[in-house]
């Protein structure tokens, strides 16, 4: 009797752990269930190593079960690991072979970790950098770990996302400390939030434009090569990284923040938003969410201010002249769809512009906050490789 309960106990915990993965790999697979396969678009390719491992354990479970005693909730149990494994699969093959096209070696045993990428990293220094209004803003810095006493450092300035309503300079914090280890200078910045009532559509760019005035203006105290500065961004963050980049040769600097604005070598950015006003009309799930971000942050939809949504388009911005420029992306992103990222990427290289989109598979928009997860380690190794190319002196020399 009591191996009985035991028997039914393991089968039925089985069950509820399997069934679970099961609907958020065929969600992430094959998205058409509405709301679930949003859920599964982030949680999947955040923990594809330990999907793969429950349904291993699953067909463990399974097996043995069986071979004591063969029944039909065995032969089921056994058929729904067997689907779970090769779904979970499926995910880490092709993120893997996303890894090997990008040159990045994972490590798949420290992708079992469930580290968030804002977790476990603190900067080395904060310091406000500027109170428009008597708001005050401020800016985190991660030194180098592998800089000498005389050696100028590259730097990278961070830009956060959170649909311009939120968010803070401390997210991704254990990505930018990684960056830090590998010889770079992060200075990551927050910026005015757009609230009901504060549009910040043109007060954010200004920030970040005073922020990299005030960057040129540390320079020498922070020890940073101003010939070697990248700007990296997320989501919101990735819009306004691209645009201050692209504009960064006709802005004027606020001489309250530094003396001028620094030559930008390249910019680097996840799932940014590129055309507003195609975000408004973007029929998906998120439609209600992606248009109060916009309505706060712009101050009203298109048909009311169109000039705005048309200023605030990237794609106006793109010339061959731009820094070189790569975007990360997911394929299933419901809040901000690839098709713009693609556009934007065709756009780009019919007019000689250096833009370059890596596109992950089974992936919403949030596909990357666990820090050792597959999807981070080819975002962080495809981040560095890019910025080392860009930043090489002799690239350098070759595009003056």
């Amino acid at each position: 009797m009591f191996r009985q309960l035991c028997r039914t106990a393991i089968l039925t915990v089985t069950w509820l752990v399997l069934l679970p993965c099961l609907i958020l790999l065929f969600s992430a697979i094959v998205p058409v269930i509405p709301w679930v396969r949003i859920e599964a678009v982030e949680v999947v390719p955040n923990r594809a190593t330990w999907l793969l491992l429950i349904g291993c354990g699953g067909i463990a479970v399974g097996l043995i079960a069986h071979r004591r005693r063969a029944t039909a909730p065995t032969r089921a149990l056994l058929a729904t690991a067997i689907a779970t494994t090769a779904a979970a699969a499926l995910v880490v093959g092709r993120l893997l072979a996303l890894a090997h096209d990008n040159g990045i070696a994972i490590d798949l045993i420290a992708s079992l970790s469930t580290r968030h990428f804002s977790e476990h990293a603190t900067p080395d220094e904060t310091h406000v950098y500027a109170t428009p209004g008597g708001e005050p803003l401020s800016l985190d810095i991660y030194r180098p770990t592998v800089a000498g006493p005389t050696r100028l450092s590259p730097v990278i300035v961070v830009v956060h996302g959170g649909g311009f309503v939120g968010g803070d300079r401390r997210i991704s914090a254990a990505n930018m400390r990684h960056y830090a280890r590998g010889g770079w200078t992060v200075i990551s910045i927050d910026y005015r939030l757009a609230r009901p009532g504060r549009p910040t559509w043109n007060l954010a760019i200004r920030d970040v434009h005073c922020a990299l005035a005030w960057t040129v203006a540390h320079a020498r105290a922070l020890r940073l090569d101003l010939d070697r500065v990248a700007l990296n961004g997320a989501s919101a963050g990735g819009n306004l990284a691209i645009a201050a980049a692209y504009t960064v040769n006709t802005a004027r600097a606020d001489p309250r923040c530094g003396p001028r604005l620094p030559r930008i070598v390249a910019v680097t950015a996840r799932v940014p938003l590129i055309d507003p006003a195609g975000s408004w009309n973007n029929p998906g799930d998120l439609q209600p969410v992606q248009r109060s971000y916009m309505t706060t942050y712009i101050g009203g939809p298109p048909r009311a201010v169109p000039e705005r949504y048309a200023a605030l388009d990237l794609r106006r911005l793109l010339d061959d002249s731009n820094p070189p420029t790569l975007i990360l992306a997911g394929v299933e992103d419901p809040l901000l769809p690839i098709a713009a990222a693609r556009d934007f990427t065709r756009r780009a290289h019919a007019i000689g512009a250096r833009v370059r989109l890596v596109e992950f598979p089974y992936s919403g928009h949030d596909f990357n906050t666990t820090y050792h997860s597959i999807t981070n380690q080819i975002i962080t190794g495809s981040v560095t490789r890019f910025l080392a190319d860009a930043t090489d002196r002799r690239n350098l020399a070759i595009r003056r």
